[in-house]
């Protein structure tokens, strides 16, 4: 008889949609083992009787309480390590246990993307601030590179994810977001993004990234990934953008190192799979 899992899991505008889109991977990545149960948990005091008919009950929050349960848990990015004694699996803060790309869930058909790069064609510069900006950055930084067009030196076309269409610029195409976001990134050449979920992704593939945020976490992660000569970190310095968007383009060194590094970091071998 196969075991029984519970995932629980929180979305809203502020909270974001990683947690969710995250849950919903695992939930596929599960089910060819164990019976699988996917629910929004709204009241975090009932963590206790929720989880009572499960073997186990995995929980990705964006905060915790102090969870008192004789039930078998593990949560997902205990930050404030309010349960010491529950696993806490941290994919996404680099050098914290059982932390990085071996513990992280990526999308089905990731690695089948293979990245291209044409100088004979048009550029795809991607901009992606999460699943839905929740903190109204896109805006800026689109109209930043648009103001500053006739410095990039080449012709590009902006693709921004989002879930609706408030962009009214030219030449930007304007994609719904996917849980796999796959057929996305396989038309991506460049990206300017956040340092949350997808900035895992396209590092995975390689894909040149330019990281912004204001998240104090991915600042953080930010910092780490230009000491690990993974993408610079522009933070409010936008100067910086046009610089190396025309670096990663014209520098063909520069840009396979770039693409080189990134793959043999993100393709570490997993091990969220044995932690089950």
């Amino acid at each position: 008889m196969k075991k029984r899992i519970l995932i629980l899991y929180e979305k809203s505008k502020k909270i974001g949609m990683g947690h969710y889109y995250r849950c919903l991977r695992l939930k596929k990545l599960l089910k060819q083992k164990y019976n699988v149960k996917l629910s929004k948990l709204i009241k975090k005091k009932k963590i206790s009787i929720l989880s009572k008919n499960f073997d186990l009950t995995i929980l990705d929050l964006k905060t915790y309480p102090s969870i008192k349960t004789l039930n078998k848990i593990i949560i997902f990015e205990d930050l404030h390590k309010k349960n010491k004694n529950i696993l806490s699996i941290d994919p996404l803060d680099i050098y914290n246990k059982n932390s990085g790309p071996e513990y992280f869930v990526f999308p089905k058909g990731i690695d089948n993307i293979k990245y291209n790069f044409d100088k004979k064609k048009r550029i795809n510069i991607f901009f992606l601030q999460g699943a839905k900006d929740s903190n109204n950055q896109l805006n800026k930084l689109i109209s930043y590179v648009l103001k500053n067009n006739k410095k990039i030196n080449f012709k590009f076309k902006i693709v921004s994810k989002k879930f609706k269409k408030s962009n009214l610029f030219r030449n930007i195409q304007i994609l719904n977001f996917y849980n796999n976001p796959c057929t996305i990134y396989k038309n991506v050449q460049i990206a300017i993004s956040s340092v949350g979920n997808s900035s895992f992704e396209l590092g995975r593939i390689g894909i040149p990234t330019i990281h912004h945020t204001i998240e104090k976490r991915e600042i953080k992660r930010a910092k780490i990934f230009e000491k690990l000569n993974m993408g610079i970190f522009i933070n409010n310095k936008l100067k910086r953008i046009v610089n190396e968007l025309n670096k990663i383009y014209l520098d063909d060194n520069y840009r396979k190192k770039l693409i080189k590094t990134r793959k043999v970091f993100f393709k570490k071998k997993k091990q969220i799979i044995k932690t089950y």
